[in-house]
């Protein structure tokens, strides 16, 4: 009898549990995907589709073809997506829309050669409303790939290059953990690596990105089936593998001038605030052979600047940083990550992931900002070493990443660099023609046969490049968006999140 009892009480235990269980997993995959933006409202994109319109911009400044000045006077003529014509002296055809472009300034689509969309589609109007009209996803999902076709059939946002998940090495069940919680595909098989390869080309990626830990072995197999196939991989320089290993490899991009910086501390046996100028001095003693070896070996760099530049800001005063950016238009679930043991990207005080703890003593507080002050100074010096060189130059922000608001932080990242020394053109030219070059499109240019992206400012940038954001028209692949319409889409960014917001972020908002 006690046994039958017991049997019966071991069966809805053990039914219990496995209902806990599943009901556990259940609320943290919910919970998961809600701290990557699946669940903030999505705005109903139907009010804000167009078309491929007919279009001659007339009597504008207009960016010359190497970006070094304005050419005064110039009309362009716009046609099923393509520029046509353009001069200074040209017929506008009968039927098309005009646009005066008086005392006005026409530049090419801007270009943020890194962003993480995670599972944020508001994000795509956020670029769009911002001048940007192509991005370079760096952590793609089939998600991101189905966007990318939707853009190509007439969804508003940017043109869409999108890498693979980002790959580091690991065992099942740390591989598994990652690839659930952060997005991360895990490698533990090198004779796996080329049949991986060839699956994501097939699924219709664009490159395949490599993370800080894979080991060199695994690199390696990566760059040899990435030969193999003719087939990009960029990312990160493994954190096992010296500068003298990747040359020659096939990593012809780099995620980070801040993946050189971290090479070179690794070189420089780490640092302190104490041998802080002693790390510039390294670094600037490097610099010249970093700069020779990416020439030599045609490896573009992202900038991703300011991201640098936001690390002592923030571990210094993180509510004030908050107040100074666009904090209402960052998706809520991405800004509120909630789940203590996934470090995922949170932004607010309580779950910010670059944050000082709690406990910090005050007594350190100094040294840290001394710290990552250095560290800005590192990608600076680099960034102007680089620029002087000729070395190709993305710009790139790690949107989405603490304190990078989609959209917003590629207008922050070009005042960073103009900022660091780089001539406004040269900045320019990071944000269009040299992305675009790098991914083989054809546009970054105004000029015959390029495709139509294009933005009319009320300002010139070459005087000052905060002139970017005075957008006054934005025309992505010939589809034309007025600034009374870029307004509309930002509301309507604003409006969703804020029926999605669980945490108040009134303090932060002027």
């Amino acid at each position: 009898m006690c046994s039958v009892k017991f049997k019966k009480i071991f069966k809805w235990t053990a039914l219990v549990m496995l209902f806990t269980t599943a009901l556990g997993l259940y609320f943290t995959y919910t919970e998961i995907n809600r701290l990557w933006g699946e669940y903030t409202k999505e705005v109903d994109i139907k009010a804000f589709k167009t078309v491929q319109a007919d279009v001659a911009i007339v009597n504008v400044n207009l960016l010359s073809q190497d970006g070094s000045r304005m050419i005064p006077n110039q009309s362009v003529v716009l046609h099923k997506g393509v520029i046509v014509n353009m001069g200074s002296d040209i017929l506008v055809p009968q039927g098309y829309d005009v646009i005066d472009g008086t005392d006005q300034y026409l530049i090419p689509g801007l270009i943020d050669s890194h962003v993480h969309l995670w599972q944020s589609p508001n994000d795509l109007l956020l670029y769009l409303a911002n001048g940007i009209t192509h991005i370079k996803e760096l952590n793609g999902s089939e998600e991101h790939l189905q966007w990318k076709q939707e853009i190509r059939q007439g969804r508003p946002g940017p043109d869409m290059f999108v890498a693979s998940r980002r790959h580091n090495s690991n065992g099942f069940f740390k591989g598994w953990f990652d690839r659930l919680t952060a997005k991360i595909n895990p490698v533990n098989d090198v004779d796996s690596i080329e049949a991986d390869l060839l699956g994501l080309i097939e699924q219709g990626f664009d490159a395949i990105k490599v993370y800080t830990f894979l080991t060199k072995e695994h690199f390696m197999a990566f760059s040899t089936a990435a030969k193999k196939h003719d087939f990009q991989i960029l990312g990160h320089t493994p954190i096992n593998m010296t500068l003298d290993e990747i040359w020659g490899t096939e990593l012809r991009e780099l995620g980070h001038v801040e993946e050189i910086v971290k090479a070179l501390i690794r070189e420089f046996g780490g640092y302190q605030s104490k041998q802080a100028e002693a790390f510039l001095s390294h670094v600037r003693s490097r610099s010249d052979e970093i700069v020779s070896q990416l020439l030599k070996h045609d490896i573009a760099v992202q900038t991703t600047l300011a991201i640098m530049e936001g690390f002592a800001p923030i571990r210094a005063d993180l509510d004030q940083v908050l107040k100074g950016v666009a904090l209402r238009y960052v998706n809520p679930g991405i800004a509120e990550s909630t789940i203590p043991a996934i470090r995922a990207m949170g932004w607010l005080p309580e779950v910010n992931i670059y944050r000082l703890p709690d406990d910090f003593p005050e007594e350190w507080k100094a040294d840290n900002q001394i710290y990552w002050q250095t560290y800005a100074q590192a990608n600076r010096i680099l960034i102007g070493a680089m620029a002087r060189a000729g070395v190709k130059l993305l710009a790139a922000t790690d949107a989405n990443v603490p304190v990078m608001v989609p959209g917003f932080s590629l207008h922050e990242e070009l005042a960073a660099l103009s900022k660091a020394g780089m001539s406004n053109a040269a900045v320019l030219q990071a944000a269009t023609s040299a992305p675009a070059d790098q991914m083989k499109v054809k546009t970054g240019k105004i000029a015959i046969g390029y495709q139509a992206d294009l933005l009319l400012l009320n300002g010139n940038p070459l005087i000052d490049i905060k002139h970017t954001r005075s957008i006054d028209f934005v025309i992505n692949n010939g589809c034309v968006y007025s600034r009374k319409v870029l307004d509309e889409i930002l509301a309507a960014v604003r409006a969703a999140n804020d029926e999605s917001r669980v945490e108040d972020i009134g303090d932060y908002i002027e």
